[in-house]
């Protein structure tokens, strides 16, 4: 009699769980053939909010989902290569390997967690009996499939509509901006190749139309070659001279030819090519530079300085516009000391926070 009157209670305690916490239950329902899944059991910490801790573990079993997703891609074999070189890590070998495999790694995972925009569906129970909190996440393969179908068409769109606006931009002489946008469209098709990947890994008989292989292929190729046109091809035209204000102010007898040398090569170093060909030039940028005197050194101090001025105009040859017109004069961050006129004047033509100034004023435009 006793042992029967048990029965109840214990099939109640039974039935108060949720199916989906049975592992028999889960593996009939949920046949990895059709389904992703991930499921996750945790004790609830002591004084722990439940609501948060379900929502946690709500998002780890989403994660877990996701790498049975990178899994099938990775191949086992991979993926525990990653774990034992993240072992011999900490004993001081392999590191720089097991950095690179783990990094990939995470990244896959966060890639396919795209799962839970398809139709995941995401469950969570708290047990107060036991103390168990339980999160469950299952997806079709199916809906998974078409998922990454539709993103698949959804970024090659994308990375048309940026070679498009790359094309404009050229058009308009903002080849540097065209550049930042093919940059943008090769960012865009690494990420395609991944969601290839994964359909693949989803869909074992997806083939080169679903997976749009020959419209990838050759958007590949047409991005790698404008990148290659567009690599520095804006080209300037400096045209230097020097301006002498008075006797005292100048601090040089002859053009010293030293703002010119520098602004050139700080163009280049960024993203320009400085030409010699005015016709050929996207931009002209006319400099011309003069000395002001600080101090003459008949001070308390005996100091000899010289302030280095820059005056400067952007030209557009496209537009037939000036976009810039600038002066740098008797800057205080443009001075330096010296033992002679000449030599102080040179030190501050050299000062990096006047090349700065300059490329402050014309790079924007240039670059826009």
């Amino acid at each position: 009699m006793i042992i029967l009157m048990g029965l109840p209670l214990a099939v109640c305690g039974q039935a108060a769980l949720p199916l989906w916490t049975q592992d028999t239950y889960r593996e009939r329902s949920f046949p990895a053939a059709e389904w992703y899944t991930g499921f996750v059991r945790d004790r609830l910490k002591a004084g722990a909010d439940v609501g948060r801790a379900l929502k946690t573990l709500e998002r780890d079993a989403q994660s877990q989902l996701a790498e049975g997703i990178v899994v099938t891609i990775e191949g086992s074999t991979q993926v525990e290569s990653a774990s034992a070189q993240r072992q011999g890590s900490s004993s001081g070998g392999g590191g720089g390997s097991s950095e690179y495999i783990t990094s990939h790694y995470k990244q896959a995972v966060r890639t396919a967690t795209q799962a839970k925009t398809v139709k995941t569906d995401v469950r969570s129970h708290y047990d107060p009996a036991s103390g168990y909190l339980y999160a469950f996440a299952s997806v079709r393969r199916a809906d998974l499939a078409a998922f990454y179908r539709r993103q698949i068409g959804v970024e090659l769109g994308k990375v048309e509509t940026a070679l498009a606006v790359a094309e404009q931009l050229v058009a308009a002489g903002k080849k540097m901006s065209a550049r930042r946008k093919c940059v943008e469209a090769e960012e865009t098709l690494e990420g395609i190749a991944f969601e290839q990947s994964l359909l693949t890994a989803v869909d074992a008989e997806a083939g080169d139309d679903a997976l749009q292989t020959a419209r990838s292929n050759s958007l590949l190729q047409t991005v790698g070659q404008r990148l290659i046109d567009l690599e520095q091809s804006t080209f300037v035209y400096v045209d230097c001279k020097f301006e002498y204000r008075g006797y005292k102010d100048d601090a040089f007898s002859s053009d010293p030819g030293i703002i010119c040398d520098i602004v050139k090569q700080a163009l280049s170093e960024n993203e320009c090519s400085v030409t010699d060909n005015r016709d050929e030039a996207d931009y002209e940028l006319a400099l011309a530079a003069s000395t002001t005197q600080r101090s003459d050194g008949k001070g308390q101090y005996g100091i000899i300085s010289y302030y280095a001025n820059v005056k400067g105009t952007l030209y557009n040859r496209l537009t037939r516009k000036k976009t810039v017109d600038f002066s740098i004069l008797n800057d205080p961050d443009a001075y330096a000391a010296g033992r002679s006129a000449e030599d102080a004047a040179t030190k501050a033509f050299k000062l990096p926070a006047l090349t700065e100034k300059v490329l402050e004023k014309v790079l924007p435009k240039i670059k826009n």
